[in-house]
């Protein structure tokens, strides 16, 4: 009776382990994909406002950017630096 040595049992229990894991993992996926987007959709009142909101940040970073060139520590002033 040279059967197989116990570690090799155990290998072999976890890997078919992990294989049934995975399997009903993707049948889950696959029977009851991830329904995240379709719980909640916004009115149109509401991305009308989005969309609002998002192009005034827009215009604020258009007219920040077209400014004169600054460097990070322009905003200090010497009362605030410690050096």
């Amino acid at each position: 009776m040279g059967g197989l040595t116990t570690p090799a049992i155990i290998v072999i229990v976890l890997v078919g382990c992990l294989a049934i894991t995975a399997l009903g993992a993707a049948l889950f996926r696959h029977y009851r994909p991830l329904e995240e987007e379709a719980r909640y959709s916004a009115s149109y009142e509401q991305g009308q406002y989005m969309r609002t909101v998002r192009m005034r940040n827009y215009g604020h970073l258009k007219q920040e950017s077209l400014g004169p060139a600054r460097d990070l520590e322009s905003r200090c002033t010497s009362s605030l630096r410690l050096l």
